[in-house]
């Protein structure tokens, strides 16, 4: 048998080896589940116990299964349509453990409409329910708010204006590193207006409409960094924004 024969059957039996073992491999069942779940910075609202108890309830034990019954997007698609839950990486390793990796939704604003329903809204703009035993510690929205939102939604300017208002206020407010430590709570009232409750102090900032917003909170920021560090808050009750050019702050 010349060299070149011999390594051609190496090479079948060495893929021969690798299908049986395969085969073999699939038809074991499941060793084990492990769960881990990423919260990128936010308050953790969901566990892993909630994320084995959804999956129990769907599928039962995943170590009655066998390897090969095991179908990683199917399972990936349904985590994605659970509250809470932005993102899911379902994979079995060579060990047959079954690995689940979820990534929570990071909440940045609570909204709370008029008839008292609430609902978080992420990063993204995603609608989520909240949960009984856990909340999140993000700025919160209320008012008169008549829109009516449902879990797993994504808001938009035309279906759910005043949120999608409230959520690009939030947004912006976070990514200040100053503002996102000030701002306690967004009122939305009838006249289409906005005002903002501080964290500290006894006085009301006048926001106004939705209508240059970059420029109201460069001028609050700058408030803040400038005239209050100075002057202090204690001697006023109001702050309005609305103003071109300048900001008014109302003695009490």
């Amino acid at each position: 048998m010349n060299k070149k024969l011999k390594f051609i059957l190496i090479i079948i039996t060495i893929i021969l080896l690798v299908i049986a073992t395969n085969v073999t491999m699939k038809n074991l069942s499941v060793s084990k589940v492990e769960i881990e779940v990423i919260c990128k910075g936010a308050d953790q609202l969901i566990t892993k116990e909630q994320v084995a108890s959804l999956l129990n309830k769907k599928y039962g034990a995943f170590t009655n299964y066998k390897r090969k019954e095991i179908e990683p997007e199917v399972i990936e698609e349904f985590l994605q349509n659970k509250n809470l839950i932005y993102s899911a990486d379902v994979y079995l390793n060579l060990l047959g453990v079954l690995e689940i990796s979820v990534t929570q939704n990071n909440p940045i604003l609570r909204v709370i409409n008029e008839k008292g329903e609430q609902h978080y809204i992420d990063e993204e703009g995603n609608v989520c329910n909240l949960l009984k035993n856990r909340t999140a510690n993000v700025l919160v929205a209320n008012g008169d708010i008549k829109e009516k939102l449902k879990g797993v939604q994504k808001i938009d300017s035309i279906q759910t204006p005043i949120t999608y208002n409230l959520y690009i206020i939030a947004s912006k407010l976070r990514e200040d590193s100053l503002l996102c430590n000030q701002i306690d709570q967004i009122y939305y009232n009838k006249k289409s207006t906005y005002d903002f409750i501080p964290k500290i102090g006894d006085y009301v900032i006048r926001f106004g409409k939705f209508e240059n917003v970059d420029n109201k909170l460069l001028k609050l920021d700058n408030l803040y960094r400038k005239g209050f560090s100075e002057y202090g808050w204690d001697n006023y009750s109001e702050v309005k924004l609305e103003f071109e050019g300048q900001v008014v702050c109302v003695r009490k």
